[in-house]
């Protein structure tokens, strides 16, 4: 309960490999050590770190740095990327915590299960009521009728949290 961690939470910008592993930790599906390793390697070097090749003996600096036009946009698309694949496991018991919640999910309901399910993650009001209005747009979520539709929506939320600048946070 000391406010140094208070401070300290969200407050250090994920290095492209924490970004990687924790995107993928949610996500599921990958197991260690496969082939797949490789690929997941070149995204976090496309993302501007090249894993055991710092650039220098001071290995990576951290912060800020690792956030530019060009990095963010790879870092925001293999995150999204990741949760398009709504048959990954972690994905798919998103989905399924979502749908113990009950029937009809309103769209507070939604986004702010969606953001507890994903970090938790914390955001600013403001970001909170652009997710609210994105969601309510199509009104409450119901499970069971047109489960395609709803699963739909809910990769697209998912997928909208993982663009936010809070998500690129540790």
């Amino acid at each position: 309960t000391s406010d140094f961690f208070t401070q300290a939470t969200f407050a250090k910008i994920k290095s492209p490999a924490e970004m990687v592993v924790s995107t993928v930790r949610v996500t599921g599906g990958h197991r260690f050590p496969s082939v797949e390793d490789i690929a997941l390697a070149l995204e976090i070097g496309a993302m501007g770190q090249q894993l055991l090749d710092p650039p220098s003996v001071e290995g990576w600096h951290t912060g800020k740095e690792w956030i530019n036009t060009a990095t963010l946009m790879a870092r925001v698309n293999f995150a999204s990327r990741q949760f398009a694949d709504v048959n990954k496991p972690g994905v798919r018991a998103i989905i399924e915590r979502l749908r113990a919640q009950g029937p009809t999910l309103s769209p507070e309901r939604l986004v702010d299960a969606c953001l507890d399910l994903m970090g938790p993650l914390t955001v600013v009001e403001s970001t909170r009521q652009e997710l609210i209005a994105h969601a309510a747009t199509e009104g409450d979520l119901h499970f069971g009728a047109d489960d395609a539709a709803t699963v739909a929506r809910v990769r697209d939320m998912l997928q909208l949290i993982v663009s936010m600048r809070e998500y690129q946070l540790a």
